[in-house]
């Protein structure tokens, strides 16, 4: 669609916020935006402008703009004066103002800025998301047709445009991807320690949350690998012999890095997550006195983010690129035993949510068949969808209405553990990873296999739920545990059936577990959980 820019100047009355409220609909509905989507927008809007006539009284003036940069749809409110943020609200002691932003980064992204005596607040809208199955399907279908030319043009060719133009094109792709992941896992892990020692950031009830969600995070992986250890490869004889207590303090002793450099130039993950983890809690000790740092380590995750979702955009021609080189090059077996891990993600997703929902059940003396009830509309959605923004209201409305839990810890917990409770999509990486050592014969080692639980758990953490975060986190653990690129290109292909499943169960356990810690802070009605619908 092509954008115009207009631009209306008010007064900031009560007839001006009706007026800008229902320009901002049209223009969603003008970007095909979905109607929830509007509906909270438009909320936004006016809670920012009432805010801001309690500030500034009915006379001030402010110009709304809308507008696009690069095809991305945004609006702007501008009024003159002293400095005033509407953006900021008051810290709650118990649960502090982290999911604000959470909340804010799933569809529109408020910003605030002051210069020269100008308050501008600035939202930028997410485009509409082409459905990933399709994309996938294209790009399959794309590559099976191209693939045909073989079948016309001489062999030579053939070799020429493979050594010229694909593989070319997907070192350029793999390059610029490894280049983001380093300050991606490093900036995201910084941030997170810096949120959670940050009082104003996380209270009381909000660090305990965090640390539960890890917690529960660390014990599935834990369990999941185990068993994926014994359907895809074992440790074996010689594997345990060559773990000794030497090698093992090796081992630990080689992820304290030399230097601040060379973690960076060899991309050495294990080395930059504990730079990031000492950075962090460093930032936090010190307080007032790395404010500065520590709002630059937030900036700075916000725009590798931003750069990592612009490159996603890439990621069907890269799908594109790997199937037809591997067509060409008659590589297909190992996409054809795909099918072998996705079936080991599934059942264990299956069999873990079984006995999470017999856990709840048991905890909260609630029938399985209410919970289910309750929670498979959002499994649902998320399922249909591979989205878990497009769940969220549906998430938010069960948990509240169906479930008991107290609306102010939904709004809370809800988008903090949308991005930190992901418990699937750590055992998604882990089952890629001990799947692709079966099939490249990587020796696994007792230590190996503990680094590997460890490093899916935190990279599942770390990276952002953004698109194209997945390939970031494929080539960030595959490349420390010693898996070849070939690996990285193949599951990255398949990532959008992973990304399915990991989404639906991740969804559930998320509803799951924030009724629990619900019921742990005395934020739960029992009664309203036990009734059926």
């Amino acid at each position: 669609m092509r954008f115009k820019t207009k631009k209306f100047t008010y007064n900031l009355t009560a007839q001006a916020v009706d007026s800008v409220s229902e320009e901002v609909s049209f223009f969603l509905k003008g970007i095909k935006a979905q109607r929830k989507n509007i509906i909270s927008a438009r909320l936004t809007v006016e809670e920012l402008l009432l805010k801001l006539m309690d500030k500034f009284g009915d006379e001030t003036e402010f110009v709304f703009t809308e507008s696009n940069f690069f095809g991305k749809p945004y609006i702007t409110l501008s009024y003159s004066g002293e400095q005033f943020n509407p953006l900021e609200s008051e810290v709650d002691d118990e649960f502090g103002s982290y999911s604000g932003a959470i909340i804010r980064s799933s569809y529109y992204t408020p910003s605030y800025s002051y210069v020269k005596g100008i308050n501008t607040l600035t939202i930028r809208f997410s485009e509409k998301q082409f459905n990933p199955i399709f994309k996938l399907i294209i790009a399959i279908a794309s590559a099976l047709a191209v693939s045909m030319l073989r079948f016309v043009l001489p062999s030579d060719v053939i070799l020429y445009i493979e050594d010229s133009v694909l593989k070319p094109l997907y070192n350029t792709f793999l390059g610029l991807m490894t280049t983001v992941e380093i300050p991606l896992v490093f900036l995201s892990v910084g941030c997170g320690i810096i949120g959670i020692g940050d009082s104003s950031v996380f209270g009381k009830i909000g660090r305990k949350m965090v640390l539960r969600f890890v917690g529960v995070i660390f014990m599935m992986s834990t369990f999941a690998g185990i068993v994926f250890s014994f359907v895809f490869t074992s440790f074996g004889k010689n594997a345990q012999a060559r773990f000794s207590l030497k090698s093992g303090v090796e081992m630990l002793l080689k992820l304290i890095p030399q230097n601040l450099v060379e973690p960076i130039i060899d991309g050495n993950t294990m080395q930059v997550v504990l730079m990031a983890v000492f950075v962090g809690i460093a930032i936090v000790v010190l307080g007032d006195k790395t404010k500065v740092l520590s709002s630059i380590m937030n900036e700075g995750n916000t725009v590798i983010v931003y750069i990592t979702s612009i490159l996603s955009k890439l990621l069907p021609f890269f799908i594109f690129i790997i199937l037809l080189n591997n067509i060409w090059d008659g590589n297909l077996h190992l996409f054809a035993d795909m099918w072998k891990p996705i079936c080991a993600f599934a059942l264990m997703m299956m069999f873990l949510l079984s006995l999470y929902l017999i856990y709840v059940s048991l905890k909260e003396k609630v029938s399985i068949v209410i919970l289910v009830k309750k929670t498979l509309p959002n499994f649902l959605i998320s399922l249909g969808t591979s989205s878990s923004v497009a769940a969220n209201g549906e998430c938010s409305q069960s948990l509240n209405k169906r479930m008991g839990v107290k609306k102010r810890f939904v709004d809370f917990g809800q988008p903090v553990g949308g991005v930190i409770f992901m418990p699937s999509t750590a055992i998604n990486f882990l089952v890629c990873a001990l799947y692709m050592a079966t099939y490249y014969k990587v020796d696994v080692s007792l230590l190996w296999f503990v680094v590997a639980i460890i490093l899916c758990s935190f990279v599942a953490v770390a990276t952002p739920p953004v698109p194209g975060g997945a390939i970031a986190a494929y080539t960030i653990i595959f490349s420390q545990l010693g898996l070849p690129v070939e690996a990285v290109t193949t599951v990255v292909a398949l990532d959008i059936v992973f990304d399915f499943i990991a989404t639906a169960f991740d969804g559930v356990f998320l509803q799951l577990e924030l009724v629990r810690q619900a019921d742990k802070h005395a934020m739960l009605n029992v009664e309203k959980l036990r009734a059926d619908i």
